[in-house]
């Protein structure tokens, strides 16, 4: 069996996996919450400010959270948008559209019925 191009894990390194999986669910469920908070709070405090708006999507906060990300990743600054590397910036472009090519769209040709 040749495992050069892919090594079985010691039992430390499957311990630190699974320690580090586990903090990153956590960090995904914090920021769900963060997110879900924020859009919450700005409904409330603009009917407590008797304002008439339709309420803030979820989305508008999930992409403010996806640019600060984005920006951070490529080495910029999220308040000024300045300062990002684009060769790292086109590879974490190039990441999402394998994403959408991979398994959204495989999967959408898949489950279509002709």
């Amino acid at each position: 069996m040749n495992t050069d191009s892919c090594p079985i894990p010691t039992p430390q390194e499957r311990s630190l996996l699974a320690i580090q999986q586990a903090a990153e669910q956590t960090m995904l469920e914090k920021v769900s919450r963060a997110i879900s908070d924020a859009t919450a709070e700005v409904t409330r405090n603009a009917q407590d400010a008797g304002l008439d708006f339709k309420p803030i999507s979820e989305g508008y906060f999930m992409f403010a959270v996806q640019q600060a990300t984005f920006v951070r990743l490529c080495g910029g600054d999220p308040d000024t948008l300045r300062g990002g590397n684009p060769e790292v910036g086109d590879h974490v472009v190039r990441n999402c559209r394998n994403i959408i090519d991979t398994y959204w769209k495989r999967h959408t040709a898949q489950t279509t019925v002709p």
